[in-house]
């Protein structure tokens, strides 16, 4: 359990940890005074039995509304300090892990993004059920028993087992099941994950093909078996809870047990009767919540260990997020150096999956030049141009791949995706309008400009009969829009990114700054375009058209055209052959100069 409090705490920053200290010390302040009312009180009960003058009971009755007001107050204190130290965790987090899992692609995916982000939230638990209960319950136990040694020894060891029964034996306990409901549970709720998403995303196919009812008895089945084993782990932690309960009660009775004699005998006075059993009933209280800490925390170790490893694969744990402005931590292309030496690579060899899919290839683009990459479908193109903006993991790549002379794994992921643009050939479009997929691009473009961005790449009669214009909406995933729609959308895109500098240029002839990006950075064009087949839905000349639009545009820049057309082909300087075995087949000039299109 400590272990696993000491790597929640290496993810907080030094403030938030002195936070968490601040909190747990109130929270030890509300503990020590609920169990100092409720032995007070049977102080206070037992000597008020004798009928003694009120004046003599003036300290304990003062004691007793005073430790009552403390333990609210000390209570409240606790949970907002406690929870605002996890908020802002969390948030920081959050953040860092998604730039984490944006900055390599390659890690993302569905399941990826599920679990960091059940992973993200299951840390609170470490910090708002852990932490503080195991800090009041070893403060207060320890106060407790040396208060009651001090009185009677005889009830010190009845609390002393009391401590070892609630606060180690349960917690072991409850750690053991949680342990074992958590490798039955992983699986089943992967399963029951998988079912109900395969049934809503293939909803229409299932139907047609008339296994919608096999694909619900599925979710159904799957359902079912998640929820037995978590009816026996539920029974399991009741049982846990309710013996954690009726340990504080048990040694209680106790107390009575080892008290009463020594009061008949006069070794004990008998007021004290009573403030012993309260006493050891307070401190069973304090530990009650220590079964269920050890459940949460021994489910939450796996996610702090996941969330820490991300993070420090991207060099953001634990320090908080820079302030705006603040230099990079992390190489950059060497761009600015001009060098020139282009996006290469040099005996390149990828598997994805155990299989190999590109061997020994080596290719260089330099500035301004157009390459097409043609082959047979299957042989690794698209491969080729996630590989060029780092959408492979390291793991499955050999060879040099660089950008500007620096190796690709080595530069800032989103440095390099600003120099090195991919345009897939089905590109995201997100349920929103028109024009917040198009100021994904560029968040500062104004209506003009998104319409000229349209009308650029041939969407401009698609735009015209939208009723809503740009505030129209294309639905989950742009199932509102045809294939080539979707095109010409992700187009528009490319083409607002790539014309940011001339559209945003200040009257001193400086380049723009995009106001919506972090730190208002200065935008520039893109250096290389990898253009994956992005017009395969259009009609082959209007295909042609926009792409040859697109290069006119980018004179400067270099592209890869990943094509299957010869006609789109044919705008490339040169073509490169890739072979169905994944190697390189040499390669060919591309024939005349580059097309002039109406």
């Amino acid at each position: 359990m400590i272990a696993a409090i000491r790597r929640a705490l290496a993810l907080a920053t030094d403030d938030e940890r002195r936070r968490l200290r601040l909190a747990s010390l109130v929270g030890i302040v509300a503990g020590a005074a609920g169990t100092a009312l409720l032995a007070l009180s049977g102080y206070l009960i037992a000597e008020a039995a004798g009928q003694p003058p009120v004046l003599s009971l003036g300290i304990a009755i003062v004691g007793v509304r005073g430790f009552g007001i403390l333990r609210a107050a000390a209570r409240y204190l606790e949970r907002l300090v406690g929870h605002d130290a996890t908020f802002r965790i969390l948030a920081r987090l959050r953040a860092a892990a998604f730039a984490g899992i944006a900055a390599r692609p390659a890690a993302a995916g569905v399941g990826a993004v599920d679990q960091l982000v059940a992973d993200v939230d299951r840390v609170q638990d470490a910090y708002l059920r852990a932490i503080t209960p195991l800090a009041v319950a070893s403060a207060v136990g320890l106060g407790g028993l040396a208060v009651a040694a001090l009185i009677l020894p005889a009830a010190a060891a009845v609390l002393a087992g009391v401590l070892l029964a609630g606060a180690v034996a349960l917690p072991a306990r409850a750690a053991g099941l949680a342990r074992a409901a958590s490798s039955r549970r992983g699986p089943l709720r992967a399963d029951l994950v998988r079912d109900v998403t395969t049934a809503l995303d293939a909803a229409p196919e299932l139907v047609v093909a008339g296994l919608a009812d096999d694909q619900i008895d599925r979710v159904r089945a799957s359902g079912a078996a998640l929820a037995t084993v978590e009816r026996s782990e539920g029974r399991a932690t009741a049982l846990v809870a309710a013996a954690a309960t009726a340990i504080g009660g048990l040694g209680a009775a106790a107390a009575l047990a080892v008290a009463l004699p020594a009061a008949e005998s006069g070794r004990l006075d008998p007021v004290l009767v009573g403030l012993l059993a309260l006493l050891v009933l307070g401190v069973g209280e304090s530990i009650a919540p220590l079964p269920a800490a050890a459940r949460e925390l021994r489910g939450t170790a796996d996610a702090v260990d996941r969330v820490s490893a991300l993070l420090a694969r991207n060099g953001t744990c634990p320090t908080p997020a820079p302030a705006p402005g603040a230099a990079p931590t992390v190489p950059r292309p060497a761009d600015a150096r001009g060098d020139g030496s282009g996006l290469c690579l040099d005996r390149v060899a990828v598997r994805r999956g155990g299989r190999p899919v590109l061997r020994d290839v080596s290719l260089a683009i330099l500035p301004g030049e157009r390459v097409a990459l043609v082959g047979p479908s299957g042989a690794g193109k698209s491969t080729v141009g996630e590989l060029l903006v780092g959408f492979l993991p390291s793991t499955d790549v050999a060879g040099s791949a660089t950008l500007d002379g620096t190796p690709l794994p080595a530069l800032d992921g989103i440095a390099l995706r600003e120099r090195v643009l991919h345009v897939p050939q089905d590109p995201y479009v997100f349920d929103a309008d028109v024009a917040a997929n198009l100021r994904l691009a560029r968040p500062d473009a104004d209506e003009r400009q998104l319409v000229a961005a349209l009308r650029a790449v041939g969407a401009g009669r698609w735009f015209d009969g939208l009723a809503d214009g740009l505030a129209t909406r294309v639905g989950e995933r742009g199932r509102a829009l045809s294939g080539g729609e979707r095109q010409r959308l992700g187009l528009a895109r490319v083409w607002l990114r790539c014309t940011a500098h001339d559209a945003g240029r200040r009257p001193d002839g400086g380049p723009s700054t995009d106001a919506g990006s972090p730190s208002g950075r200065v935008v520039a064009p893109p250096r290389f375009l990898v253009l994956d087949e992005p017009v395969s839905h259009l009609p082959p000349a209007e295909g042609r058209a926009v792409l040859a639009d697109l290069l006119a545009a980018t004179p400067d820049a270099g592209a890869l055209l990943i094509a299957h057309r010869s006609e789109e082909a044919a705008l490339a300087d040169r073509t490169v052959h890739l072979g169905a075995d994944g190697r390189l087949r040499g390669s060919t000039d591309a024939p005349g100069p580059l097309p002039a299109v109406d």
